[in-house]
């Protein structure tokens, strides 16, 4: 990773780094199929009871001031999209997996296209101003809200990343974040997790996972 990341709000917030250079789907319909099951399972064990782990997400917003009822962490929004419409948003292998590992680990995660970030990374709160052009939605304001940034300014936090950094079916270079409370005790083993299954359905030339 030729790019510097830095973690500039550790007391209140950690972070998963995870980078993944070449990356191809290894067998779609494998992964189709343990996608299908996972939805199964959580549709059955989700149906009524919110999902524990949203309350660190929570905890997560309210240290930056955000509202977590008006701002959904991303994890959240799609439970509530598949318990209210039967709905899960495929759109291609690497985003089908982080959303479905969003959904099942209960923990929002960005997923970026590293050629189109330019420079060293920070996370950080952002300043006053600031705003970017969200995937799919008008211009979305993230003064104080948790933001990536590169040298350009924001793009991503964990409700909606932006159309610059955004990922495509193309993308074979990419940046994946996880957002964790700093108190979620499972930060260490989700992050584990996520870099395994990474590996078992995708080839890759190479992939590293740092927690910041």
């Amino acid at each position: 990773m030729e790019n510097r990341i830095e973690n500039r709000v550790k007391e209140r917030l950690a972070a998963a780094v995870l980078v993944y250079s070449r990356i191809a789907v290894r067998d779609p319909e494998a992964l189709d199929s343990r996608i299908a099951g996972e939805l199964e399972r959580i549709r059955v064990e989700y149906r009524i009871a919110m999902p524990p782990g949203f309350s660190f997400s929570r905890r997560l917003y309210r240290a930056f001031h955000v509202d977590p009822t008006r701002h959904r962490p991303s994890s959240e929004a799609l439970w509530r999209r598949l318990r209210d419409r039967g709905d899960f948003p495929r759109l291609f292998p690497t985003v089908d997996l982080t959303n479905l590992l969003s959904l099942k680990f209960q923990i929002p995660y960005g997923f970026y296209d590293r050629d189109k970030i330019h420079g060293n990374i920070a996370i950080d709160s952002g300043r006053e101003g600031e705003c970017y052009l969200g995937i799919g939605k008008e211009e979305l304001n993230m003064e104080g809200k948790i933001v990536v940034r590169d040298e350009l300014g924001p793009f991503g936090n964990p409700s909606a990343d932006s159309l610059r950094t955004a990922a495509t079916a193309a993308t074979r270079d990419a940046l994946q974040v996880m957002f964790f409370h700093p108190d979620d005790p499972l930060k260490e083993k989700l992050a584990e997790e996520t870099l395994s299954l990474f590996r078992k359905f995708f080839s890759m030339e190479s992939s590293t996972c740092f927690l910041s």
